[in-house]
């Protein structure tokens, strides 16, 4: 299946903005349940080889690139970057070295990859559909329903994703969570380096060129790990999750960004959620990067799978 990115515009207001949203999926009968998927104090980060930290460090270097306020280039972006993506088959075509990135003229402008949100099956479960979304991404999925359990829309279903990364009732923890994207069957790696890792959000500034480097540098999309409402966040709350949820621990997943470090516009990030029925949303939403910093910095002092 070919990928398509979607370019959405951004308007001028630097008020929170809702993109699509897809169709509730509905729930069964019982008691509302709070999307809750990551355990209290999950705050150990990914244990690294000496070649994952060597490879680690390499995109930090270009996520300080990608966020220094470099030019922007002025070609329009309209898919994934194949000349940095695995092949499935050999031989590969094009430059296989990231490190060239981000061109002198800067990072693009803005790049939407057109990834496809999947409902979680239980509350507990906005990892795996977390994973989900990008595991079919890295693989060619970005159609078919919401339903996580459908094996023949997905790359595995949602169930199968969760025991690798060992999700219990407690939800997935950050480091497990990177352990089951890097899992040889599950992302189609897109450098032959290429690992997630559970990492710090680090700044403001930091965390958005962690966004650019993995949505530009290498067309894959992030994990992000958020408080989506807290009690008296009336403004640093998911648009997606618009009512309060005390004591949530939500995944999400960064699919895109408009706007670049130093602009004159407010950046605006693209995610996908996996909650409906479970206080939030399933769908496709827009957020301003600090309204997305701050969800994440609120959630245990944030953390991003990237």
């Amino acid at each position: 299946m070919r990928r398509r990115t979607r370019r959405w515009a951004v308007g001028a207001m630097a008020a929170v903005v809702a993109a699509v949203v897809l169709p509730a999926v509905a729930i069964g009968a019982g008691p509302v349940r709070i999307a809750d998927g990551e355990p209290d104090n999950d705050m150990q980060l990914s244990v690294l080889s000496p070649t994952e930290a060597a490879f680690v460090q390499k995109k930090l270097a270009m996520a300080a690139a990608a966020s220094s306020g470099a030019r922007a280039s002025t070609t329009k972006s309209s898919g994934r970057a194949i000349a940095r993506f695995a092949c499935e088959h050999d031989p590969c075509e094009g430059d296989p070295n990231p490190s060239a990135w981000p061109p002198p003229t800067g990072p693009s402008l803005s790049k939407t990859l057109g990834t496809k949100a999947r409902q979680q099956i239980n509350n507990y479960f906005c990892g795996p559909a977390s994973g989900q979304i990008v595991i079919n991404w890295s693989r060619g999925i970005t159609s078919g329903t919401t339903n996580g359990e459908d094996a023949t829309t997905n790359w595995r279903k949602q169930s199968k994703i969760a025991e690798w990364m060992k999700t219990t009732s407690l939800g997935t923890g950050g480091a497990n969570l990177a352990v089951g994207l890097n899992n040889p069957s599950a992302v189609l790696k897109p450098d032959p380096d290429w690992i997630y890792v559970y990492a710090d959000i680090g700044t403001m500034q930091e965390f958005f060129g962690k966004i650019v480097t993995d949505i530009d540098g290498f067309s894959m999309p992030l994990v992000l790990a958020t408080a989506p409402h807290l009690v008296g966040e009336e403004v640093n709350h998911l648009v997606s999750w618009p009512t309060v949820a005390p004591g949530a621990h939500h995944w999400i997943v960064i699919r895109g960004y408009d706007g670049l470090w130093g602009g004159s516009t407010p950046i605006i990030i693209k995610y996908q959620d996996s909650s409906s029925g479970y206080g939030g949303s399933t769908g496709s939403f827009s957020d301003a990067l600090s309204v997305v910093w701050n969800v994440s910095r609120l959630n245990q002092g944030g953390h991003v799978v990237w």
